[in-house]
C-alpha cells in the first residue's frame, strides 16, 4: 500500500460519475445529519485527531495500514497534518507541505469554500453520485447514518457515527474500490489488497482552540518581492510549486 492513506475529503471528491444533485427522501436524512453536525463545526475554533485504518473488505479486522492525524480548524481556515504531508487553508491561499519532498505547493484558495468541515465532501459526494438508501438509527446518544450507493461508482458503503449530544462526528467508516488509494502496480492480481478497502477514520481528543491568526497565515512558509515567491528561512530547502494560474 502507498505511505499514506488519502485524506477523507480528497477519497469522496474522487468519485465519478456526473455532478448531479440527489434528491428524494433518503438524500434528505443523509443532508439533515450533516445540517446537525456543521452548527458544531461553525460554532467554535478547535482542534481534534483522526486515526486512519485500513483494511481488505473480507478481512476487517486485519489491519494493513495506519495513520494518525490532526485538524485545527476557525472559520473558512484550518491546519491538518496526515503523516509527513501538512495543509494550510485561509481566504487567501491553499498551501500543502509534502515534507519528504521537500516540496511546497501553493494555490489560490477557493472562494466559493465558505466554512471548514469534515462533513463537507460528504455533501460534494451525494451531489456526484446516486444513494440507493440511507438509515438512521440510535443507540444511547450516539446517531449512526449507514448510507448505501447505486451500482457503477467506487463507493459501496458509507457510515457515520455522531454524539447526539455534542453533535461531534465520533467516525467515518466506509467501503471503496482499493485502486483509489493505491499506486497501480500494488493492486495487480496476485496481490495481498481485494477489489475492495475498508477505510476506517476515528476523531477524537477534541478541544477548543486559542484564537490565534498566525497560526494559518501563509506568511510562515513564504513571501512575495514582485512576481516571485520565496520560502521562509524556516523552509529554506523546500522548493515552491505553483498551483494556481498567475499567482
Amino acid at each position: 500500500m502507498n505511505k499514506y492513506i488519502p485524506l477523507i475529503t480528497a477519497l469522496l471528491m474522487a468519485i465519478s460519475g456526473p455532478a448531479t444533485a440527489q434528491s428524494g427522501q433518503e438524500a434528505e436524512k443523509i443532508m439533515q445529519v450533516m445540517k446537525e453536525v456543521q452548527a458544531f463545526y461553525s460554532a467554535r475554533p478547535q482542534s481534534f485527531n483522526i486515526y486512519y485504518t485500513y483494511s481488505n473488505e473480507h478481512t476487517p479486522g486485519k489491519v494493513l495500514d495506519s495513520l494518525n492525524g490532526k485538524m485545527e480548524l476557525s472559520g473558512e481556515s484550518y491546519r491538518y497534518v496526515l503523516g509527513n504531508t501538512e495543509t494550510i487553508h485561509n481566504k487567501r491561499y491553499t498551501v500543502v507541505l509534502f515534507k519528504e519532498d521537500k516540496l511546497m505547493y501553493v494555490a489560490v484558495s477557493d472562494s466559493s469554500q465558505k466554512q471548514a468541515n469534515p462533513l463537507l465532501p460528504v455533501k460534494e459526494s451525494l451531489e456526484r453520485t446516486g444513494v440507493s438508501g440511507c438509515e438512521i438509527t440510535h443507540k444511547g446518544s450516539q446517531k449512526l447514518a449507514q448510507i448505501s450507493f447505486k451500482e457503477g461508482v467506487p463507493y459501496k458503503y458509507m457510515e457515520l457515527t455522531l454524539d447526539t449530544l455534542s453533535q461531534r462526528l465520533l467516525s467515518m467508516r466506509y467501503i471503496v474500490k482499493t485502486a483509489l488509494l493505491m499506486d497501480a502496480q500494488d493492486t495487480a492480481p496476485g496481490s495481498e489488497y481485494d477489489e475492495y478497502a475498508i477505510v476506517r477514520a476515528v476523531l477524537n481528543n477534541y478541544k477548543q482552540l486559542p484564537a490565534d491568526a498566525r497560526r494559518f497565515d501563509e506568511q510562515q512558509f513564504f513571501s512575495r518581492e514582485g512576481n516571485e515567491l520565496k520560502v521562509t528561512p524556516a523552509y529554506k530547502e523546500y522548493k515552491i510549486f505553483i498551483g494556481s494560474p498567475n499567482l
